[in-house]
């Protein structure tokens, strides 16, 4: 399956878990073998060290710290992953008010200024009574920016620590709240991460109010960051190197397989790094040469073949 363009996404193999079933094992790493997506039954042509290992390890699950996003059931002795209604900033049944005040008279156009080299326009952002003094604010998206010229409704990504460092709003340090281009409902993207999150990791939602300087903007999705604090609810670890796929310039939005010019869709361009270069951004990165993986992904990618 491709990813959903035109997002932050991870290039890595993940540790997958049937919700309903005990755990499974699968590579962490990228591996040349065709057969690493077929289905497997999880204890078949398991050998003994094998399974006294698996023991071993789901015996001390229960004593380990577990990223938020998981819990290990001791009565059924099965690691759960998302198993758990989502609480706190993005907890689904609350509705937020969250308030934007700028100082520039003109902020709107400095926005719509802004937009192409991604600067961030300092002001005071007030969540529920607490106050955050100079957070950074930009319009964000794509076809969401480009295409809804005439409205103002823009997507914005809100950046806590800007100017103060450290400064978060209940541990989350970047917000993103989301115009539902081309979307009536309004429903899509929550519902569809609410979904999703019982079988991949994915962010978290819900919806909020946005008022700007005093003036009421509507409803939006509040969608998490995919970075180092959605890493850390969902691996032991956060240091995951990380992609942003780009639209190449002059060229419209879409999804799926062609995404842009086909070139950014995990498609497998050859085995030269250097191909890769013009149509990814390297987000973050803790190990020498990551290119090299974004390639054996994409290697993998295109000559694997899945059978459910």
């Amino acid at each position: 399956m491709r990813p959903r363009m035109g997002l932050s996404f991870l290039a890595r193999c993940f540790t997958q878990r049937n919700p309903a079933s005990p755990l499974n094992l699968l590579p962490l790493h990228p591996s040349n073998d065709p057969n690493l997506y077929q289905k497997v039954s999880p204890m078949k042509n398991v050998s003994i060290p094998t399974l006294l290992a698996m023991l071993f390890v789901a015996q001390n699950l229960s004593g380990q710290n577990l990223p938020n996003s998981m819990y290990f059931a001791e009565n059924e002795h099965t690691l759960y992953t998302n198993g758990r209604v989502s609480t706190g900033f993005y907890d689904e049944s609350t509705l937020r008010d969250i308030h934007l005040w700028f100082a520039q008279p003109n902020y709107w156009q400095q926005l719509k200024d802004n937009y192409q080299i991604g600067t961030d326009l300092p002001a005071t952002m007030v969540v529920e009574g607490d106050t955050f003094f100079n957070v950074g604010v930009r319009f964000k998206g794509q076809t969401s920016y480009s295409q809804t010229q005439n409205s103002d409704k823009k997507s914005f990504n809100i950046t806590m620590d800007y100017a103060v460092e450290g400064q978060n709003l209940e541990g989350y340090s970047t917000l993103n709240l989301n115009n539902c281009f081309q979307d009536a409902s309004f429903m899509r993207e929550v519902s569809y991460l609410h979904q999703i999150r019982r079988h991949i990791p994915a962010a978290r939602a819900n919806f909020v109010r946005l008022f700007i300087n005093g003036v009421s903007w509507g409803i939006y999705p509040n969608v998490q960051q995919i970075n180092g604090d959605f890493l850390n609810e969902w691996f032991f670890s956060n240091n995951g190197t990380r992609w942003r796929a780009d639209r190449p310039a002059g060229l419209g939005g879409g999804g799926g397989p062609m995404w842009g010019d086909g070139t950014a869709a995990l498609n497998f361009l050859g085995a030269d790094t250097a191909l890769y270069q013009p149509h990814y951004t390297l987000k973050k990165a803790n190990k020498p040469n990551p290119w090299d993986d974004l390639v054996n992904v994409c290697n993998v990618e295109h000559h694997s073949t899945y059978q459910p």
